[in-house]
């Protein structure tokens, strides 16, 4: 059983609609625990500052994203896997809410399939500016952060982001953190 993909009638008047639709449907595929769910695919406004949102108290759930991601395939398809993971988080509660926890389980999963560095976890510019290098890094952290998690550790989000911090050359507090990413395309 697959996730049941339903463009919305504004996706469908889109000229790209394809464009954007075939990745999406394939990060959806590495959702397993999505199949059988029908999720409703639009998009965001043109000048939104938004590169994807999940609207999971809908029904089916919506996920949107920006239009100028079918330019940036692998943003678009660590955009959809972060939307994605969202509705993991509810209305499945099989991922703690917040978007750090999202961002952090993420990297954990598909750090190095579909890549893009996190927009809600603090990361220094220098690994953001350069992330395809630090994607293993990053992703690997994420494993043993939500390992820290499974043996009690309440900051877990914190330990990553320390840790990974203390693994880029150079890294200083100025620059970045959460927003320190371009939220718009």
């Amino acid at each position: 059983m697959e996730v049941d993909l339903v463009p919305t009638r504004r996706l469908q008047r889109w000229s790209r609609a394809r464009e954007l639709l075939g990745p999406v449907a394939r990060v959806a595929a590495a959702f397993p625990e999505l199949s059988g769910l029908r999720i409703r695919i639009d998009l965001l406004p043109g000048g939104s500052r938004r590169l994807g949102s999940a609207s999971i108290l809908e029904h089916p759930p919506r996920v949107a994203f920006h239009p100028r991601l079918v330019e940036r395939p692998s943003e678009l398809a660590a955009t959809a896997a972060h939307e994605f993971m969202h509705l993991l988080q509810w209305p499945l509660h099989q991922v703690p809410n917040g978007e750090r926890a999202c961002d952090l389980y993420v990297l954990a999963r598909f750090g190095t399939l579909f890549q893009g560095p996190p927009n809600y976890l603090e990361v220094p510019r220098k690994a953001r500016n350069h992330w395809a290098s630090w994607a293993p890094v990053a992703s690997e952290l994420a494993r043993q952060a939500l390992e820290e998690r499974r043996h009690g550790r309440r900051q877990y989000l914190r330990w990553w982001e320390e840790e990974f911090r203390s693994r880029v050359p150079g890294s200083v507090s100025a620059g970045w953190g959460p927003g320190s990413a371009a939220r718009a395309p």
